[in-house]
């Protein structure tokens, strides 16, 4: 996948789910994969700057956390 797809996704993830950005930890046990997996991704890009790779931060990190929060079910 290209950068222009990732960019795309993240902006939509960060629209969807801009209402999880204050979270707390201790809240974090009450949300689904789908918004701790959106957490993440936010992370991942805020830590990457404007001009950063995000990608690999998401497929180290995220990625690996959403699959074992799905498996748990």
């Amino acid at each position: 996948m290209n950068k222009r797809y990732w960019k795309s996704f993240l902006i939509a993830g960060f629209a969807a789910g801009s209402f999880l950005s204050f979270a707390d930890t201790a809240d974090a046990a009450k949300m689904s994969c789908i918004q701790k997996y959106r957490l993440c991704n936010q992370r991942c890009a805020g830590a990457a700057g404007p001009r950063g790779d995000w990608t690999a931060c998401i497929n180290r990190t995220c990625n690996r956390q959403y699959d074992n929060c799905a498996s748990s079910y």
